[in-house]
């Protein structure tokens, strides 16, 4: 692992040595005090440039860090009718640097970003940070609409799980298990977690820092939510999710005040078991 504040330095050296950068920012698990650091935490540095051209039409520049491997170019609309672009790169020594750019006029709407630190400002374009802590990444309190909709949607999305399994068709199986992990449980964890921490915790994008808040017996129960291929593991982790979203509903409902749907639960488990089991 390459030593971070070397690296840091050398991305400080490179902003300052150019004219065309105007500012340097870090976004990243690097400003994060709260975010794990290990040998494959990297930089997120965003400059702020003049001419975009000179990142955006060639990749040279991208040798002064290192002997680059691999690479993914992206790019998306601000709502300021500006744009946005990424220029992530793997070194040969596997050290990773996830470049961004925008133009000088996007630096102040800066602080629409969730975290970040002020590194290079050359004309004083970006904006003091609206918070220096990860307060903008905690999960928020849902409301009964929301839970219920979630719940819902779980029970229903299931039904696709059971057919694909007796079809055989692993490819949409698989998908729709991936579909209810993230846009169901997920949210449920996170919701969990906030209930139990008073929305004053942040579980990372898509539950990266999840297990640091659960019990063994909690992440025990959402491994079991994760299968291998088998029809036998298909149908236990499918079962394995009802009894965690059942588990982690009713604890969300009962602490929020919510309403739970144990018909919709004791239906849609007896329709998963009909197929399923008999």
């Amino acid at each position: 692992m390459r030593d971070l504040q070397i690296e840091l330095n050398k991305l400080i050296s490179f902003a300052k040595s150019s004219d065309n950068i105007r500012a340097l920012v870090l976004q990243g698990s690097y400003v994060n005090e709260n975010a794990p650091i290990d040998d494959f935490s990297d930089l997120d540095p965003l400059f702020f440039v003049k001419d975009l051209s000179e990142f955006l039409n060639n990749n040279d520049w991208k040798k002064h860090f290192g002997n680059p491997i691999s690479f993914f170019h992206d790019q998306g609309d601000l709502e300021t009718d500006n744009a946005w672009y990424t220029r992530l790169t793997i070194y040969d020594d596997g050290f990773k640097l996830d470049f961004g750019f925008q133009s000088v006029e996007s630096a102040k709407f800066a602080n629409e970003m969730s975290l970040y630190k002020v590194y290079v400002d050359k004309d004083n374009i970006i904006p003091t940070p609206d918070v220096t802590d990860e307060r903008k990444f905690y999960s928020k309190k849902p409301t009964e609409k929301e839970f219920l909709d979630r719940m819902n949607a779980f029970f229903f999305d299931t039904s696709y799980i059971v057919k694909s399994i007796i079809r055989e068709e692993l490819v949409f199986t698989k998908y729709m298990e991936s579909t209810i992990q993230e846009n169901q449980i997920l949210p449920l964890f996170e919701w969990y977690i906030g209930v139990k921490n008073n929305f004053q915790v942040n579980t990372g994008v898509k539950g990266r820092y999840m297990k640091r808040y659960l019990t063994k017996v909690e992440w025990e129960m959402l491994e079991k939510v994760y299968p291998n291929s088998t029809r036998k593991e298909e149908i236990e982790a499918l079962f394995a999710s009802y009894e965690l979203v059942s588990y982690l509903g009713r604890f969300i409902s009962t602490k929020l005040g919510f309403s739970y749907p144990d018909k919709h639960e004791k239906d849609m488990l007896n329709y998963c078991k009909k197929y399923l089991l008999e």
